[in-house]
């Protein structure tokens, strides 16, 4: 059945760790971003915990308002996985055993040198005449029902994301396109923002939130960084790309290019490790209040040998003094967490390891060791090269483990925007 118009859809996210605040839904997020893609926005979001009764009453008050009903989650093999006797009780239908799911689910444990549990069988449970999604990155199935009148079409999907992401590739998005053509092409682009506060970002741009009615605008705030988020939408694609890409450069303009790291899937990381391999240039850090993160998020990318060369952890006065070359009486005279100690630790760690650029953090991460002259989240990023160097200082306001995530990112961008400097691609 096909139709122009454009449905009602909502989103059910089940399980009591969302409903207690363990986990963030992103698996609503995701789908979201997914669905608008393909010019079918999303009406609502909702939460259930793993309570069969109050799934099957918000269900049923769901899938008689819209169109198209996606839930995740709960269809494991364990006694809190109840979304399929909820859906079969909404839907009047019984369940019954897929045999194709049984046997893709023993194949698997087969491959992974487990013994198959029978009481895994009960993730093959189906309602009647549903159309199974089968499920090649874990081991429950997802099922699709379609009925006349009445109640929604309803899709159910596994909750980890690492099997409902591909799941919905390969199943939900060709029957979603082919039920609904798109009337109209919805893109989205994310640029990424570093060291822009939120306020300054929308003082700025704020006018372009207005400027056009198939225009919005978003703001994303985390981690010390800002993302701007341009969504447009229209009946042809080329025109939609072309005006996208014209709001950019406006974003651009205003913001500064420098103040833009990247776009899309692009990480700051990522980012720093190509300008490194395209001026085939090494790195080494030093770091005392990071802790390692630094060089454990340079080397999460493939391919870190050719541009990373050492790390050091001096989180005390001696190993910064014994390992890099600190001089004590830098420390004692100005402190541990001071531009010249930062400096020292950057020129240190380039000395000491050969590299072309050094990279150091020394700061107060928190909650204690903070004073009036030298606050919780005070830190200094250091960098060296050739024979000179810079310093920056930051003042972070989180806890122990945003001002370390901040303090990573500020290193980061310290290092791209030197080089930055040398280098017209970016």
């Amino acid at each position: 059945m096909e139709t122009d118009r454009r449905p009602r859809i909502e989103i059910i996210s089940t399980g009591t760790e969302i409903m207690q605040g363990l986990y963030a839904d992103t698996n609503a997020q995701w789908l979201s971003q997914q669905l608008v893609a393909i010019g079918l926005p999303v009406s609502c979001h909702s939460a259930v915990g793993d309570s069969i009764g109050d799934l099957e009453r918000h269900l049923s008050l769901v899938a008689h308002r819209c169109d198209l009903v996606i839930v995740s989650g709960g269809l494991g093999p364990t006694a809190d996985d109840i979304n399929r006797h909820a859906i079969a009780r909404v839907y009047d239908s019984e369940l019954t055993e897929d045999e194709t799911a049984v046997q893709q689910m023993r194949e698997r444990f087969a491959r992974r040198g487990i013994p198959f549990n029978d009481a895994n069988r009960v993730q093959a449970m189906v309602p009647c005449g549903a159309r199974v999604l089968y499920n090649e990155w874990g081991t429950a199935p997802g099922f699709l029902i379609e009925v006349d009148v009445g109640l929604a079409t309803l899709i159910a999907l596994p909750g980890p994301p690492r099997e409902l992401r591909p799941m919905f590739d390969r199943w939900v998005r060709p029957y979603l396109l082919k039920r609904y053509p798109p009337g109209e092409r919805f893109v989205t682009l994310t640029l990424h923002t570093i060291d822009l506060p939120e306020s300054e970002i929308n003082a700025k741009i704020h006018d372009l939130f207005d400027a056009d009615p198939a225009l919005y605008v978003g703001l994303l705030a985390a981690d010390g960084k800002v993302e701007v988020r341009l969504t447009t939408h229209g009946a042809e694609e080329e025109k939609v790309q072309a005006a996208l890409e014209g709001f950019r450069h406006q974003v651009g303009d205003r913001l500064g290019r420098d103040n833009i790291y990247g776009a899309e899937d692009e990480t700051l990381e990522g980012v720093v490790a190509g300008m490194l391999r395209f001026h085939r240039q090494t790195l080494a850090v030093a770091e005392s209040c990071t802790g390692g993160m630094i060089a454990s998020r340079l080397t999460n990318i493939s391919g870190a040998s050719s541009y990373f060369l050492e790390g050091f952890i001096t989180y005390t006065n001696d190993s910064k003094v014994a390992r890099l070359g600190v001089p004590r009486e830098l420390i004692e005279r100005y402190g541990t967490v001071s531009r010249q100690v930062a400096r020292s630790m950057a020129e240190g760690v380039r000395a000491r390891t050969g590299a072309d650029l050094g990279l150091a953090c020394t700061g107060i991460a928190g909650p204690s060791g903070g004073t009036p002259e030298k606050p919780v989240g005070l830190v200094y990023v250091g960098l060296a090269w050739g024979n000179d160097s810079a310093v920056i200082e930051r003042r972070f306001l989180g806890n122990r483990n945003e001002n370390r995530t901040y303090s990573v990112n500020a290193a980061l961008d310290l290092l791209r925007r030197h080089l930055l400097r040398q280098d017209a691609r970016y």
